[in-house]
């Protein structure tokens, strides 16, 4: 075995490396695809896992990195796949990796992009979602984020969100919210205004009234307490300069008495010969 003779030899000749023969054997056999021999072979043996060869092959060849054995022959893993040499099969990329055709390994996904397994490429997580345990997820309300975030930041006091929110809005006047990660801002109280983006509403102080949402101060002849959605006439026999909390009474008496009708700015002197008592509406005759 292992040599072969022609017809009349003196000796027997040995196989050549990629050739076999059995016992009286007059010529030597090819190694088949996938197996090889040395020289003065009586059989062929098959390739290691991972390795091939043509037919009469001497030795067998190990697939290189970033392909397989299929069928019989060195495949190239698609893109999505990995090996290493001497690889029976092409493995998938894990989760938030990718890879190339022919890859001998799978590339990290940037910070803030994600992938599947098996995916040749990854996708960049958008406005209003992070990746938050390898996915893209959306944002909760209260918070925000721009694209390829890899967190959603909580939103300040004086703005609000909604869910999937890529900014934080600001308050609308006459609304606050007082805590950083609010979803909404609250109405401010009646006689209390705000300025857009506030974290607190403030009390319209007295001598002044909440008119069209500012505070407005109130004009001479009226009057308010603090936190005032009107400003009040002065009563008969009073009056008020402007932003006035009250209204003074009119003077008494004869000489110096005085006199107001409703919403007066000031007291007007009785005429000579006419009097008045305090908060007078009219003066009278002696």
């Amino acid at each position: 075995a292992g040599t072969f003779s022609g017809a009349a030899a003196s000796t027997c000749g040995n196989c050549a490396a990629g050739t076999f023969s059995g016992a009286s054997a007059s010529t030597c056999g090819s190694c088949s695809v996938n197996t090889f021999s040395l020289a003065a072979a009586s059989t062929c043996t098959n390739c290691a896992a991972g390795s091939t060869s043509g037919a009469g092959a001497s030795t067998c060849t190990v697939c290189p990195a970033g392909s397989a054995v299929t069928a019989g022959t060195c495949s190239t893993c698609a893109a999505g796949k990995f090996s290493l040499a001497g690889s029976t099969i092409c493995t998938d990329c894990s989760a938030n990796t990718f890879s190339l055709a022919d890859a001998s390994t799978c590339t990290a996904c940037t910070s803030g992009w994600t992938s599947p397994a098996a995916s040749s490429s990854c996708t960049m997580c958008t406005a209003g979602s992070a990746v938050q345990t390898g996915t893209c997820s959306q944002c909760s309300a209260g918070t925000f984020s721009g694209d390829a975030a890899t967190s959603c930041p909580t939103c300040s006091a004086g703005t609000f969100s909604a869910a999937g929110a890529s900014t934080c809005t600001p308050c609308t006047p006459n609304t606050f919210s007082a805590s950083a990660g609010s979803s909404t801002c609250g109405a401010c109280t009646t006689g209390w205004t705000s300025p857009a983006g506030a974290s607190a509403c403030t009390q319209c102080p007295a001598g002044s009234a909440v008119t069209a949402g500012t505070c407005s101060t109130c004009a001479a002849g009226k009057f308010s307490l603090a936190a005032s959605t009107v400003c009040t006439d002065c009563s008969a026999g009073t009056s008020s300069s402007a932003a006035a909390s009250t209204c003074g009474n009119c003077a008494a008496g004869c000489g110096n008495c005085t006199f107001s009708g409703a919403a007066a700015t000031t007291c007007g002197n009785c005429a000579a010969g006419t009097w008045s008592g305090a908060a007078a509406s009219s003066c009278g005759c002696f």
